[in-house]
């Protein structure tokens, strides 16, 4: 028996604070199962738990997936100092500690007044420079 160590994180370093705890695949055989085949799923399975945890698909974020981690950082995030996601994940017993790029993350901040909630509207490829409200 083999798991998937899968988490989503805002840099390449694994220390650093974990963005989003996802699903973790767990795979076993009645035999036994490698290790290389363990690691040769645990890429894609892990983009698979990604995406199902924002909602759509990641590589690149879409926009939904972009709309769900945008209101989860709840912060704005300009296309000067964008918000990279990286999947980290690591095979169990197998000394396979891998990340792969999900993409960027830009976020607008909708503050329409006190009586209202605060929006975050995803910046898709963080291309728009000038914020929607002004």
């Amino acid at each position: 028996r083999r798991t998937c160590f899968c988490e989503i994180r805002a840099s390449t370093d694994r220390s650093d604070p974990m963005f989003l705890d996802v699903d973790e695949p767990r795979y076993s055989h009645w035999l036994h199962l490698s290790c290389g085949t363990a690691k040769a799923r645990c890429p894609d399975d892990c983009r698979t738990s990604a995406a199902s945890a924002l909602g759509a698909a990641v590589h690149p974020l879409d926009h939904s997936a972009g709309t769900r981690a945008c209101n989860m950082i709840r912060r704005q995030v300009t296309p000067a100092a964008p918000v990279h996601l990286y999947a980290h994940y690591k095979t169990s017993s197998c000394g396979h500690e891998v990340y792969q790029y999900l993409g960027e993350l830009c976020c607008w901040e909708l503050n329409l007044g006190p009586q209202y909630p605060t929006y975050y509207l995803h910046n898709p490829s963080c291309t728009a420079d000038q914020h929607p409200l002004v």
